[in-house]
């Protein structure tokens, strides 16, 4: 790439200066699909075995299984007009991201990155992806951020690790300020946050656990820490809130500790916080305790106002290792989805209560959501199906077998987004 072509990439317009106040929206188009209803995007339902399935919304049918070349392929991306896909192989000794073109639904490109490939984010202005890793090249932390229009590597960025012997993942999930100039991971080895700017500068930030994720109000970034390993008594999830106005000199302003229910002060291994993020309009901030990956059996959910940094509500939602709060497109509701159940409980974010629970009934471990022609896609892994859900009954309508066995049904997903809980999809009836 040239150096032109990257400084366009690097400098946003005065309307994304703009938008660097609160959220930055994307002007999303939707995929093309071949017998799809017009305007309609298809679901994409990532399998971590090596499988794409697509499906079709105007029919709710499966359309074609992709495979993809690669394993452990449970997070992706689309970028802005839809027109790729992004597909991280995440599994031991893997290195590439798998690039799927929507509207042939062929694969397009194996762009190898590093190891093992964890999650592809696009900024807020759809020209680039940032991908993380989990796994350490040289002893190194590495991002790679990508054209998300050519489908091409533009820089790699490695960050410095001290402990190297770390075991598991280095890193989880990344986010991007809204004003798309700087990406943020955690360095799980070193109990660390890195801010990474788009000319490979970074800044390194100390933490007092895992940091696992991330979401922003213009430059006020709030983090989910996990609780250091071995949990000790007093463990507790928290939320760090840090001023990154000048990341230079980034401050630490405050750190929020969640509350327990009864029986997640019975057992340490069930308090750890996974996933949180502000609601649409940005006034609340909606964090789930999952528990360990020993235990998966944390229920806690609280909501925090952004402004007073209060707790205003903490609930016990009734699924075992609750971990997203995946926000409706009208903001109204979080689904709250888990690692260990067959529940889904729906917050009504109004009226701060939970007021309805589907049940799936069989499998478990319903991870994630999407949106699309008015209805709600659902993962459920253990039972290898995505299912279909009527928001306005909270009914599951229809169940589809993406595979025959492997519990490897993961993501799903139909629109581009910054932070994935939080996707507004235009194309919705």
């Amino acid at each position: 790439m040239s150096d032109a072509r990257f400084a366009t990439l690097l400098h946003p317009t005065r309307r994304q200066a703009l938008l660097a106040a609160g959220f930055a929206t994307l002007a999303l188009a939707a995929p093309r699909l071949a017998g799809a209803q017009a305007g309609v995007s298809p679901v994409f339902a990532l399998r971590g075995d090596g499988k794409v399935v697509v499906i079709d919304p105007a029919t709710d049918t499966i359309v074609r299984t992709l495979e993809t070349g690669g394993k452990g392929g449970t997070l992706g991306a689309l970028n802005k007009d839809g027109r790729l896909l992004f597909v991280a192989n995440n599994a031991a000794g893997q290195r590439t991201l798998t690039v799927v073109d929507t509207d042939k639904l062929d694969l397009l490109a194996q762009l190898e990155t590093g190891n093992r490939p964890k999650h592809p984010v696009l900024s807020p202005d759809g020209r680039l992806i940032a991908l993380n890793h989990s796994g350490l090249d040289d002893g190194k932390l590495r991002i790679t951020f990508i054209d998300a229009t050519a489908a091409k590597p533009v820089r790699t960025v490695e960050l410095p690790v001290e402990n190297t012997t770390g075991q598991g993942d280095a890193s989880m999930h990344g986010s991007w300020s809204p004003d798309g100039q700087l990406f943020a991971i955690g360095s799980y080895f070193d109990n660390a946050i890195f801010l990474v700017g788009l000319d490979g500068s970074f800044t390194k930030l100390a933490s007092t656990g895992n940091p696992h994720y991330f979401d922003w109000f213009g430059r006020e970034m709030w983090v989910v820490v996990e609780a250091p390993e071995p949990k000790a008594e007093g463990a507790a999830t928290q939320i760090q809130i840090w001023n990154v106005r000048d990341p230079a000199q980034a401050k630490l302003e405050a750190t929020l500790v969640m509350g327990r229910t009864a029986k997640e002060s019975e057992l340490l291994d069930r308090i750890e916080g996974h996933h949180g993020v502000f609601t649409q309009d940005g006034r609340h901030y909606v964090v789930c305790n999952r528990g360990s990956g020993k235990a998966l059996d944390g229920t806690s959910v609280e909501i925090w106002e952004r402004a007073s940094r209060q707790r205003v509500a903490a609930l016990d939602c009734g699924a075992a290792g609750v971990g997203h709060a995946y926000l409706t497109p009208d903001g109204r509701y979080a689904v709250l989805t888990q690692y260990n159940d067959t529940k889904l409980p729906i917050l009504d974010l109004q009226d701060k209560k939970i007021i309805a629970t589907i049940d799936a009934g069989q499998g478990g471990h319903l991870g994630h959501a999407a949106f699309a022609a008015g209805k709600m896609y659902v993962n459920n892994r253990k039972a290898d199906e995505v299912l279909v859900i009527d928001p306005k009954s909270w009914t599951i309508i229809k169940r589809i077998q993406t595979a025959a066995g492997g519990q490897a049904q993961a993501m799903v997903l139909a629109a581009p987004y910054g932070v994935f809980e939080r996707v507004v999809n235009p194309y919705l009836a």
